[in-house]
Order: C-alpha cells, then structure tokens, then sequence
C-alpha cells in the first residue's frame, strides 16, 4: 500500500514537469506560436486604430 502512494507522487510530479515543459515550449519569450498569435492579435488592433485614425476628419 505504501509503494502505491509513492508510485503516485512520482507519477504527479512528473505529470506536473511535462505540464511545465509544455509550457515552456508553447511561451517561448521570442519565437513561439503564442508569442507569435499575440503579436499578429496586437498588430491587427493597432492597424484598425489607425485605419479608423485615417478616416475621421475633424473639422
């Protein structure tokens, strides 16, 4: 019964590392496909602001 218990907190833990490998991989600070969405989201959004810039004329 007590093998059972420790074969599970190894089982969780390495359950938790490939979690975090995972993630680690996906959020790459330069070069990974979220870094890469995030900066095609931010860069759509800047250029609607500013083709909404370009057609509001004050007067």
């Amino acid at each position: 019964m007590n093998n059972a218990k420790g074969q599970n907190l190894i089982e969780y833990i390495l359950l938790v590392v490939a979690v975090v490998l995972v993630f680690l991989v996906i959020l790459k600070p330069n070069s990974g496909p979220m870094s890469e969405s995030v900066n095609r989201t931010l860069n759509s959004t800047i250029n609607m602001i500013h083709d909404v810039d370009n057609t509001i004329k004050f007067q």
